[in-house]
């Protein structure tokens, strides 16, 4: 798990101030904004593995204001518990991650939907039919290899490596091991993002666009995931910028 170091020291810089902007803001036009970036980050994660939800639909299951029956959306627990994850890292923005197994665990009980909360034990089977087209872990081989990932977490080239390359190659790992059988790329980029967020980055969200090219990097080396990953944090940044922009500009105009 080779680590070379890079200077990334603007894109904290600018993550930072966009921090520090949001912090400015009024608890309404927070609102205003957590709301959209919350569905936009639901929306591209829902897309990067296959289902396209709208706005309607995302908002139908996540806004406490709206009475909707779970059966009319089949995606509606994992939403909400997507949304769960996604609430649970912003709030860990500048806390230390410890990293460990019971950490991993702890994410993927995050993200199972209500109605799998017991479903915590790995994957016993080899998928033939799926999403992500790398070589899987074989079942068998599971424990052994997420215990060399959480054997990783205590060396000191862990302890040494850049945040952001950290981020990518646990991102990595854990979608190569693929421990557990429905919701592991979700998983991996909750951790991803835990880690970016703990540092005060701006979290990753990889677009719906970029979807083919993110499943060709898991494929190939770490070099190809962490330019997209940074790659997702500059636009980030940019979008949410913009938004925070039109925000206050609105809020202005009354």
């Amino acid at each position: 798990m080779a680590m070379r170091a890079r200077n990334y020291r603007v894109l904290h810089e600018s993550s930072e101030l966009l921090w520090e902007k949001l912090a400015m803001l009024s608890d309404a036009q927070r609102a205003v904004f957590e709301d959209r970036f919350l569905i936009s980050w639901i929306h591209h994660d829902f897309a990067l593995e296959g289902t396209v939800l709208t706005v309607p639909e995302i908002k139908a299951a996540i806004d406490d204001e709206i009475i909707s029956a779970p059966s009319l959306i089949p995606s509606y627990y994992h939403i909400i518990a997507l949304r769960d994850g996604i609430r649970y890292v912003l709030s860990q923005r500048g806390k230390p991650v410890t990293l460990s197994l019971d950490w991993l665990k702890h994410l993927h009980a995050l993200l199972l939907p209500l109605d799998r909360k017991d479903q915590v034990q790995y994957r016993k089977d080899n998928p033939i039919h799926r999403l992500y087209f790398h070589d899987l872990a074989p079942a068998d081989k599971i424990s052994y290899r997420m215990r060399k990932l959480t054997d990783w977490f205590r060396t000191e080239e862990c302890k040494r490596a850049h945040p952001l390359e950290l981020a990518a190659e646990i991102h990595r790992e854990i979608i190569r091991i693929f421990p557990w059988a429905e919701i592991s790329g979700r998983v991996a980029r909750l951790a991803m993002n835990h880690i970016l967020v703990s540092e005060e980055y701006w979290p990753a969200i990889i677009h719906a666009v970029d979807r083919q090219r993110y499943y060709d990097a898991l494929r190939h080396d770490q070099d190809q995931l962490l330019e997209l990953m940074v790659e997702a944090v500059e636009t980030g940044i940019k979008s949410s910028n913009r938004m925070y922009r039109q925000i206050v500009d609105a809020s202005r105009r009354y």
